[in-house]
């Protein structure tokens, strides 16, 4: 063999050495995607951390952050005839906690075309207890104020999953529920199916979230009114008061407080607290601390829905302002309301389940105070009543998607976590045994709210 004849066999060799690793190359960082977004349908952590997420991803895909089009693949999952919320992270990157926020673009799809311009915002988790659920929660913050399906025009919002509710519709019925009734301020909200990153997340709630702005809750904005939340502490960085009774309270509005104002509040949450554990009758009445127009409907939402946050004493909004009362509401959270927990006490639809705790067991000591709950009941029964009658037409709306969520989630037949054991065959059946529970709950208080 000549020099020549030799080069030219040492470079083909070459050439094919490199054509083959490259191919294996591609390969791999193929499979590494794929496992990716595997790993992002189970939504399960894996022993990857997110800087080598984000860099696999990268290495991937094309060098644009974003896909060129946002439409989604819905072989699998059909359009179910609900709003399609698709969102891409920036390089896909995956969302582990609550508090990173991760740039990203998001997209409103209908059965065959797109509904809304390409929008900017941000994403991170949400929930407490929810968010070690594999379905989970997010917020998501736009760069600009945006009006929503018609809600309100805001900034923020959240996804929320009802993994915990296999009828999905406790939440939305009951913020229905506080607007019947006319609060002041109550949460809206839609359903729709969630895509992150081109894999389909299920059937979500896409709600407004409780804050101060004009078309959500409506306070004065000089720094003398606050937004404040019953929560134990969740280490969650927002800043907590904590009276000498041991409550402790978040503070959701103001976020820079002036300490004078922030001390009148403590103050004055301890000024009510030593006037409702009093021994004797104060020279006081109720309602020179307290709302009780707004104490009234917000107690019977809580109490007609067996509320296990209420009972714990979580998840309760109030307001104040200088020289003013404390105002109740708005309601939130009632994912594990109207029995759906695993304790007889509140699987049963009987008895005054949030009457005997917290500041309500106080309250109702005041015998004009038990006399405005009696009336309320009396006047609006059938706002509750149609409640159930609601729920019906909210389940035939989701009833294709309910196919695509359950397929996604197959929990139907089995507890998805501790606090629930709830199980069904079918969506129908977890749509009746609400009903059911609701009928027998009004039955319960119509023969005992006298008392």
């Amino acid at each position: 063999m000549n020099r020549g004849s030799y080069n030219r066999l040492v470079s083909l060799f070459v050439f094919l050495s490199t054509f083959l690793w490259i191919a294996s190359f591609c390969a791999c960082s193929n499979k590494v995607l794929d496992v990716e977004a595997e790993g992002q349908a189970e939504l399960a952590d894996d022993d990857l951390s997110l800087s080598v997420k984000n860099s696999l991803v990268s290495e991937g895909s094309s060098k644009s952050a974003y896909p060129s089009s946002f439409k989604p693949d819905d072989k699998e999952y059909p359009y179910a005839g609900v709003p399609r919320v698709v969102i891409e992270t920036e390089y896909r990157q995956a969302i582990n906690d609550r508090e990173t926020e991760i740039p990203a673009k998001l997209q409103i799809w209908g059965e065959n075309e797109s509904e809304s311009e390409i929008m900017d915002l941000t994403i991170r988790g949400r929930g407490y207890s929810s968010w070690d659920m594999k379905k989970k929660g997010y917020k998501i913050k736009f760069q600009k104020k945006q009006r929503m399906f018609g809600l309100s025009r805001d900034k923020e919002w959240n996804l929320i999953a009802n993994y915990a509710d296999k009828s999905l519709l406790r939440n939305y019925i009951t913020y229905k529920l506080s607007e019947w009734l006319k609060m002041p301020y109550s949460v809206k909200s839609v359903f729709v199916e969630l895509y992150i990153n081109s894999v389909y997340y299920g059937v979500y709630q896409f709600t407004e979230n409780v804050k101060v702005s004009d078309e959500r809750v409506c306070l004065p904005k000089d720094g003398s009114s606050f937004l404040f939340e019953k929560e134990p502490d969740a280490n969650d960085g927002s800043l907590y008061i904590r009276t000498k009774y041991g409550t402790e309270y978040k503070i959701r509005y103001p976020k820079e407080p002036v300490k004078s104002n922030l001390d009148s509040l403590i103050n004055y949450i301890g000024k009510v607290e030593d006037y409702l554990r009093r021994d004797e009758d104060g020279k006081d009445s109720l309602d020179y601390y307290l709302n009780v127009e707004s104490f009234v409907p917000f107690y019977w939402i809580q109490e007609f829905t067996k509320n296990n946050d209420a009972a714990a004493s979580r998840s309760l909004f109030y307001t104040w302002s200088l020289g003013g009362v404390i105002n109740f509401g708005p309601v939130w959270d009632f994912d594990v309301a109207y029995g759906n927990k695993p304790q007889e006490s509140m699987q049963n639809a009987d008895d005054w389940y949030i009457r005997p705790r917290g500041w309500y067991k106080y309250i109702f000591k005041e015998e004009t105070v038990r006399q405005k709950v009696l009336k309320f009941w009396k006047k609006k029964r059938n706002v509750f009543v149609h409640v159930n009658d609601s729920i019906d037409c909210y389940a035939k709306q989701l009833s294709m998607a309910t196919e695509n969520e359950f397929k996604r989630w197959n929990i139907e037949q089995q507890s998805v976590y501790a606090n629930q054991n709830l199980v069904f065959k079918e969506y129908n059946e977890a749509v009746n045994a609400l009903k059911l529970w609701i009928n027998k709950r009004i039955e319960w208080i119509d023969d005992n709210f006298e008392k």
